[in-house]
């Protein structure tokens, strides 16, 4: 069970302790490493604690028993080190703490970092000495929503964990003086916020809980639910049975019969993606209802100048209900989507009618009934709006033969113009693209290829194909997770290899200084959104450079979106994409809940049916 050694206790822990029961292994970097690696179970790692310990009562102030791989705590083990003020079980096993952990009185430092808890008992905050608290490098998913109300709790670090918020109580305390919280996933405080370090951290939260009390609006943060209703695809029988889930994780790692791919057309190959099902399934919601109340609630100021947003609106409390009715917003029910985001449905709809085969053939053809008759089952009774480009395309009397042949006839009637203008190189193609950041997402080819195709259905100005092809690059990297984009460096690096992928489209030098300009600017108001000329208002590279700035801001969903939305312009469009981006960002759990509730029912219900569809075909549970 390893040597047992008595020893003063260090200077540093002693806190009025006198003696430290030391039961840690001393390890040299190799031994680290193999321990770190679980290559050195059988090293002389006790896999418990001694049972002398628990035979009679210790005098000792404190424990050291890190470097282990002891993977519990006895629940009486404060009935026999009843004097505890510091205990180190830091790289160990533990996955739970027992509930009489708060019997230690006396606990002034706990180090748990380097282990596999998941949660926390309800008796934790019941340690009213506690001082400093090491629970980083666990699978921690939630804290206990009152650990801010540990009496005099300094200390606290919870980086390198799974965690989906902090506690707002930790806003409250008024001894907690240093707060780590790096590396989670959280939504609230958004993780960029978390990164920025403890100051940051704790002033964010503060200001969450005016006069030191959370409100009722924020004392629980509400995430979405997503209604999964599994079609029969995925129930298929296996020897593990327990629940969708393990189905899913076993398929994926071969160690059951994978379903057919004829059945899951879109399931991603093994390692096609580091993200978790669960991950992965937010991420991908996130994107289509992200794409889809950005476009509801961006009507809310299309074409308006700035000062006309902010004449109509209040920033603060911007919802579809606000929405005013004018000639132009009288054509859609509050809370209802546009024509852009229907064309993302209709693209939808082509992909699973094909099993996930991109067929800009089929889609030109959904495209043409669809600006005939609108959808029907939304409750259309005119012909949609569509812009100026899609409209004269569908004009070409060959354009359901040969959509791609009909795009490139538009474009070639003004290539020989001034670059300066912005005719046929509008952003009404790239709603509809943003999905096609969805199959094949682990083939970056694939996706490019599929953006293009779709793409030239209507629109052949290299420009318009470049920013699809960024688009949905951008998507295809934040699915297959390999970059951790809570950090500012590893978005950066994700979004120059997306603005590559695109650059790669564009010859002309006048087209590649604009992209250039676009795809640097880090500011909405640098953007321009609004113009004079509509045209200019609806510049591709102006919606592209929409959403790079997002996703470099350090803003949530609704912050984002509505600092967008209020500068008017083309504003629907531009908040769709930039919506769908944060929505794959930040996942459909943090997407405002007001906004996603308030959809139109049978919107609403429309797309949960095709969501529900898609995620099917991707063998996700």
């Amino acid at each position: 069970m390893g040597n047992v050694t008595t020893s003063d206790l260090p200077t540093e822990k002693q806190q009025g302790v006198r003696t430290l029961l030391d039961l840690s292994r001393k390890l040299n970097y190799h031994q680290y490493v193999k321990h770190v690696n679980n290559e050195d179970l059988n090293a002389g790692s006790l896999t418990a604690l001694p049972w002398t310990l628990l035979s009679s009562v210790s005098l000792h102030g404190g424990l050291d028993a890190s470097f282990n791989s002891v993977p519990e705590i006895p629940k009486d083990l404060p009935l026999h080190l009843p004097h505890l003020t510091y205990i180190n079980l830091q790289y160990n096993c533990l996955a739970t703490l027992p509930d009489s952990i708060s019997l230690f009185f006396h606990l002034r430092t706990l180090l748990l970092s380097h282990n596999q808890l998941q949660t926390l008992p309800a008796s934790f905050i019941h340690l009213s000495k506690l001082q400093k608290l090491d629970l980083s490098h666990n699978c921690l998913t939630e804290l206990p929503q009152d650990i801010g109300n540990l009496q005099a709790l300094q200390r606290l670090n919870v980086s390198n964990n799974k965690l989906q918020n902090l506690p707002l109580s930790l806003g409250t305390s008024q001894t907690l003086q240093l707060l780590l919280a790096v590396s989670n996933k959280c939504c609230m405080p958004p993780q960029q916020v978390c990164n920025q370090g403890s100051d940051v951290t704790l002033n964010y939260l503060r200001t969450q809980v005016p006069n030191g009390v959370p409100s009722s609006e924020h004392a629980t943060p509400r995430f979405n639910t997503f209604k999964r209703k599994r079609g029969h695809v995925l129930h298929a029988s296996v020897q593990n049975p327990h629940c969708a889930r393990s189905l899913y994780a076993q398929e994926q790692t071969h160690t059951t019969n994978t379903t057919s791919r004829n059945r899951t057309p879109l399931r991603p190959p093994p390692h096609g993606t580091k993200l978790h099902a669960d991950t992965l399934m937010d991420r991908v919601l996130g994107l289509l209802y992200g794409a889809a109340i950005g476009d509801a609630i961006g009507i809310a100021t299309e074409l308006m100048t700035p000062d006309e947003c902010r004449f109509h609106y209040n920033a603060e409390t911007l919802s579809y209900s606000d929405i005013i009715r004018d000639k132009h917003r009288v054509r859609w029910r509050p809370g209802d989507w546009t024509t852009d985001f229907d064309q993302t449905l209709l693209l939808l709809e082509s992909l699973l009618k094909w099993g996930g085969v991109v067929d800009e053939l089929d889609f030109a053809q959904q495209l043409e009934t669809y600006c005939r008759v609108g959808f029907p089952e939304l409750g259309d009774t005119e012909e949609p709006l569509v812009g100026n480009t899609i409209q004269r395309v569908l004009s070409d009397p060959r354009y359901l033969q040969d959509p791609h042949g009909a795009a490139r006839r538009l474009c070639h009637k003004v290539e020989d113009q001034d670059d300066v203008l912005f005719e046929y190189c509008d952003n009404s193609c790239l709603t509809r693209t943003v999905v096609l950041g969805v199959p094949q997402f682990h083939d970056l080819k694939e996706v490019s290829a599929n953006a293009i195709r779709i793409c030239r259905a209507t629109h052949h100005d290299p420009r318009c194909l470049a920013t699809a092809v960024v688009l949905t690059a951008t998507i295809a990297l934040m699915l297959q997770g390999s970059y951790d984009i809570t950090k500012d460096e590893s978005m950066e690096e994700l979004l120059q290899v997306s603005m590559a992928t695109g650059r790669q489209h564009l010859s002309r030098p006048a087209h590649l200084k604009a992209f250039e300009h676009y795809c640097g600017l880090r500011d909405y108001q640098s953007i321009e959104v609004w113009a004079p000329h509509q045209n200019q208002m609806t510049f591709c590279f102006k919606t592209l450079a929409a959403g790079l700035v997002a996703l470099r801001s350090k803003q949530d969903f609704r912050s984002a979106i509505t600092e967008l939305v209020m500068l008017g312009g083309d504003s629907n469009t531009h908040a769709s994409v930039t919506g769908a981006l944060l929505g794959a960002y930040w996942g459909y759990r943090a997407l405002p809940h007001d906004w996603l509730n308030d959809l139109p029912e049978p919107q609403a219900s429309l797309l949960n049916t095709k969501a529900n569809a898609l995620l099917d075909m991707m063998g996700i549970p």
